[in-house]
């Protein structure tokens, strides 16, 4: 094992998750290590303990440390709660003299342009990711290095977080002992684990289901062309059922992953389910009950992200059709509800294409994690070429920062 590791940590409402990848000669990652615990301290993405849930991040990370026999230093983050926002923004800038080649200083001088927003003063920008790049009235260009043009726009798309709860994330993970990097939108993350190119560049939405929040992130043309949150998730199916069948939120919750359905019309007619003793003596549901009250909410969260997607010119020709994946997508006939919804074919997204303890990761709760560590990959990977002198991919991390360091 060397010294080049990435780590991450997938701070969620029910539960935390960390990764420890190791990059390999070929430019793939390495699961060496991984980590889950309960989550305290978290309700919908939003740090309300600090000391509570910086508590379960050590536990996550100690599972991880000690199978991948490394100690963590540093790490990347992923976060999803419904205060972050999203638009897209456009920049323009004359090329003078007036029809020269562009050259990457005007790319890196239009992409700041269309970065130069006005924000309220509590809020700040975590990505600014860029789209497309205009040359005169050329549109829809790739890279315009070298072209020749007299203006030149750039369109980027922005993810902000309002400051003082970003502030308190990041305290979370210094509290716990380490040193936070970066962060990362989720469902930008869980991109580099569950979608396939050519998803990404025929269009395609993904949907993050996880326990406090839904994100996601429509995808088109290779790039994210909208995102957002939900403030819906997992927990609210649980509290219907809860409610509806008047057992104890943790009854809910076993019934729900257990035996759950999301689509009434998989649940089988006569089928009864008994439910556990604090339930209430040899008390039964049946499936098509527990259905019927999963389905609707089901439907909702999916009609929430459709109304929050609609309007996007890419949304209505999107040919990779819909991804779920995170812990509530697990849920049986998830697909089914996605499907009525949008009317698009619907599949389920876990991390693929990793190496070593792979196994450890192929389960749709992990692709956040998961794809925090391509993401920071490919982000220091850009940061060296962009230093200059980028010779050997293996070599990325080096002089940049150190991550993690064996015991």
């Amino acid at each position: 094992m060397t010294d080049q590791f990435i780590v991450s940590i997938d701070v969620g409402t029910t539960s935390m998750a960390v990764c420890i990848g190791e990059v390999r000669e070929d430019g793939g990652m390495k699961i060496v290590g991984a980590g889950r615990a309960p989550s305290d301290g978290i309700r919908k993405g939003v740090v309300v303990d600090i000391e509570e849930a910086a508590a379960a991040v050590r536990e996550a990370a100690g599972e991880a440390e000690r199978m991948a026999g490394a100690r963590i230093e540093g790490v990347c983050a992923g976060i999803a709660s419904p205060h972050i926002r999203c638009f897209n923004s456009r920049g323009v800038i004359p090329v003078e003299p007036t029809g020269r080649e562009v050259t990457r200083r005007d790319i890196d001088r239009v992409t700041a342009t269309a970065r130069d927003i006005t924000l309220p003063a509590d809020r700040e920008i975590l990505h600014a990711i860029p789209q497309d790049y205009m040359v005169d009235r050329q549109t829809g260009i790739a890279d315009p290095a070298g072209m020749s043009a007299a203006r030149l726009g750039a369109e980027l798309h922005i993810v902000t977080g309002l400051r003082q709860p970003v502030e308190h994330f990041t305290k979370v993970i210094e509290k716990a002992g380490y040193e936070l990097i970066n962060v990362v939108f989720d469902p930008l993350a869980a991109a580099e684990a569950v979608l396939r190119e050519a998803e990404r560049e025929a269009g395609c939405l993904l949907v993050d289901i996880g326990g406090g929040v839904t994100s996601f992130a429509l995808f088109h043309g290779g790039c994210a062309r909208a995102s957002g949150v939900i403030p819906a998730g997992g927990q609210n199916i649980t509290g219907d059922l809860a409610i509806g069948l008047r057992v104890p939120t943790a009854t809910a919750e076993a019934l729900k992953l257990e035996r759950g359905v999301a689509l009434a019309s998989m649940a089988p007619a006569e089928e009864e389910i008994e439910l556990p003793p604090e339930a209430g003596s040899g008390m039964t549901v049946r499936t098509q009950i527990v259905a019927a009250i999963v389905e609707p909410r089901c439907e909702e969260i999916f009609d929430m992200v459709k109304e929050a997607v609609a309007t996007d010119p890419h949304f209505a020709s999107m040919g990779g059709g819909v991804v779920l994946t995170g812990g509530g997508s697990r849920l049986a006939g998830m697909e089914g509800v996605a499907g009525q919804v949008f009317d698009l074919p619907v599949r389920r997204g876990v991390p693929l294409g990793f190496g070593g303890l792979a196994e450890l990761v192929e389960d749709e709760r992990w692709s956040t994690a998961a794809g925090l560590l391509r993401y920071e990959a490919e982000r220091v990977a850009d940061d060296r070429r962009a230093a200059g002198g980028f010779e050997r991919f293996t070599w990325m991390l080096s002089g940049i920062r150190k991550i993690a360091g064996l015991f």
